[in-house]
């Protein structure tokens, strides 16, 4: 079974240093893929701006080029495939789930399911203009790249971690996407964490995080 772990951002990167998520699955029978998909830090700046107002476009074919390819190398069960990840990497996760029923199970911690409304929300909306502009003048594509209008086609089990006091991706995109997924009758688990911020501060909250990420994908991956 693999595992895509999307990185936070887009602006981030996959380093060569320790990611417990990964570390964890890996020791537990995973492949697990890191791709620094267009956006990422790290190749220079016109490679950074690849994902300008295209977020879920060029950036997510990246990911299911490598996807592609690891299954041409006989690394990866096509039938067990997953993908998981915080922030931008949990926005990529509820993107997935709503373009494909390729993967069988995901995790999104602290993602963005709704584009416009997390402007209105977030504690540093300057970011996100970068990349769209504002949404007062510019919605369709804030609109266009939000899982939430795509909610209606997902059908993979989906487990949401969220911090009650992040300021960053707010509680509220978290209850978005998963008040959509329960409409349409999808396998959903949200999970809040009381007093947490964007970045997870205390011990036995991450350490139930990663419990939960690794039974998840226990449960429906290796069936």
């Amino acid at each position: 079974p693999l595992v895509v772990m999307v990185h936070g951002g887009p602006t981030g990167n996959w380093e060569d240093s320790i990611d417990v998520w990964g570390q964890l699955l890996a020791v537990h029978g995973y492949a697990v893929m890191y791709p620094n998909i267009r956006g990422s830090i790290g190749y220079g700046e016109k490679f950074i701006e690849m994902n300008r107002a295209d977020w879920g476009g060029g950036d997510f074919k990246d990911v299911t080029a490598g996807v592609d390819d690891l299954i041409a190398k006989g690394l990866a069960d096509p039938d067990r495939l997953g993908i998981a990840g915080w922030s931008y990497g949990g926005y990529m996760a509820e993107w997935a789930v709503t373009q494909t029923s390729r993967f069988k199970a995901a995790v999104s911690g602290a993602g963005m399911a709704n584009l416009i409304s997390e402007f209105g929300m977030e504690a540093g909306p300057a970011y996100d203009e970068w990349f769209w502009g504002v949404p007062y003048e510019k919605p369709e594509g804030f609109l266009n790249s939000s899982p939430f209008l795509y909610v209606k086609n997902a059908k993979t089990p989906t487990l949401i971690l969220q911090g009650e006091a992040d300021t960053v991706d707010p509680l509220g995109q978290s209850e978005e996407l998963y008040r959509g997924l329960k409409r349409y009758g999808v396998e959903a688990e949200l999970v809040k964490y009381p007093r947490e911020p964007h970045g997870f501060q205390e011990t036995k909250h991450r350490v139930d995080v990663q419990r939960r990420v690794v039974e998840w994908f226990d449960k429906y991956l290796k069936k």
